[in-house]
């Protein structure tokens, strides 16, 4: 069969969607992308599959831009007539959904990987904007044979709005996380704590650099780096706690692996409305111990006072006291560790989750 995987960045069929594509290749699939920009091409390429751009941003409330879409994803559908359509994040779950019903198609699968801003943020300005999001969830969704969700609250949520049917919704443990490529790793450092995200107030950043004040006022030796690209936070903000050798920032990379494995515990104070965050479940694959927040899409990855911690969000005095806790117990950052590769390896095996969806839509 041609499948065709609808994304908004070009960045996310490498990051996101490499396992799932190289499982579909496996069955004899052939692979078709569509994405709004060319930026991470080469990797694109490098996965052999076909790629086109429809120029858009994925965060852009440009009317026009919005109001075109459908009839361009249903040009773009119709040139490349596949067997398949599989959507994944907001706007391809609308527009290419609504697109490919207009292109005559009926083939239809959907992801829906975290509810994020539009759920999450409150006022005026947000209340019009899910609105509108939500009526164009409604209508494109009677078209998606089936819909897959990461995390039960937000399948509950959607159905309890009324935005799909629950008999087409199905569950998966997330997008899955390599246990070979993200492999364990032995504690080297007791003392080095590492925040993996995009530098995002909702990503929890300065919950972050707070909770490392508190703890070097008592553990003045213990290292707290952030590894991330800047977004609505840049690196200016973080100057005062930068400057203070509160907080060492790493910059931006195209592989986490060399930092998880200096660290002895990842932490993602995160209040950011989730699908089922991936850098979790990539720092427990290496055997580290994670302090998240009680909250959707990070509670599923941590299995409390097993794999690491759950706190209240946008609690530094919480996220102090267990970063504490790891560095008066080191065997407790070990044992920890251990559990969480163990937890991985029952929960997250990319394998197995791939495999799930591949049954699920009929393709094995």
């Amino acid at each position: 069969m041609k499948i065709l995987l609808a994304c908004p960045h070009s960045s996310v069929f490498r990051r996101f969607r490499k396992n799932l594509i190289i499982k579909l290749k496996e069955l004899g699939h052939s692979i078709v992308g569509v994405g709004f920009d060319n930026e991470c091409i080469d990797e694109i390429n490098a996965l052999d599959i076909e790629y086109h751009c429809i120029n858009d941003a994925n965060r852009s409330l440009n009317p026009f831009k919005i109001l075109t879409l459908k009839k361009r994803y249903a040009k773009i559908i119709k040139e490349i007539n596949p067997d398949l359509v599989f959507t994944f994040m907001l706007k391809p779950n609308i527009y290419g959904v609504l697109g490919a019903k207009k292109a005559g198609y009926d083939n239809i699968y959907s992801m829906v990987e975290g509810a994020g801003d539009v759920f999450n943020n409150r006022g005026l300005k947000w209340y019009l904007i899910r609105r509108f999001v939500c009526h164009g969830y409604k209508k494109s969704f009677k078209y998606s044979k089936k819909v897959f969700f990461l995390n039960e609250t937000d399948l509950n949520e959607f159905v309890d709005r009324g935005l799909v049917k629950k008999e087409q919704c199905e569950t998966v443990l997330g997008i899955g996380v390599d246990l070979e490529h993200f492999d364990f790793r032995p504690i080297k450092n007791y003392d080095s704590f590492l925040m993996i995200a995009r530098l995002l107030k909702t990503k929890g950043v300065f919950e972050y650099c707070e909770a490392a004040k508190i703890v070097k006022r008592k553990y003045p030796n213990a290292k707290f780096k952030l590894l991330g690209v800047p977004y609505t936070i840049s690196v200016n903000d973080l100057k005062e706690y930068m400057e203070s050798g509160t907080v060492e920032y790493l910059g931006v990379t195209d592989d986490v692996r060399p930092y998880i494995e200096d660290a002895s515990v990842h932490v993602l104070p995160t209040y950011y409305r989730e699908g089922l965050v991936v850098v979790n479940m990539e720092a427990s694959s290496m055997g580290r111990a994670v302090i998240t927040c009680d909250n959707v899409g990070t509670r599923e990855t941590v299995k409390d006072g097993y794999s690491g911690f759950l706190v209240k969000t946008k609690d530094a005095t919480a996220i102090a006291e267990k970063m504490i806790y790891f560095l008066e117990n080191p065997d407790k950052v070990c044992e920890m560790g251990a559990n969480a590769r163990k937890y991985a390896e029952e929960n997250f095996d990319h394998k197995v989750i791939n495999e799930k969806i591949c049954k699920i839509i009929g393709l094995e």
